[in-house]
């Protein structure tokens, strides 16, 4: 199982960010610090569950996930780390 996210800078417009990468390593680091293993490629962040898991592992996962990407979203919104 394997998952990605696609990090935008404009949801309707699809555009990058100017800086690219810089916005998956910042996710990456909010992930890292939150307990969640998500591995940055450029602005994108992947994430590779075992197989096994369970519905209250992935319930966990995706609440994780949702707030390392407002934690992102904030940082770019003039946020610190």
């Amino acid at each position: 199982m394997v998952a990605a996210l696609e990090m935008t800078n404009n949801r309707e417009a699809r555009t990058r960010f100017d800086d690219e990468g810089t916005a998956g390593t910042v996710c990456r680091d909010f992930c890292f610090k939150n307990g969640l293993v998500m591995r940055a490629v450029g602005d994108t962040m992947i994430i590779s569950p075992p197989l096994i898991i369970s519905h209250a592992e992935i319930d966990e996962l995706v609440t994780k996930a949702r707030k390392c990407l407002d934690l992102t979203l904030e940082y770019f919104n003039g946020g610190k780390l």
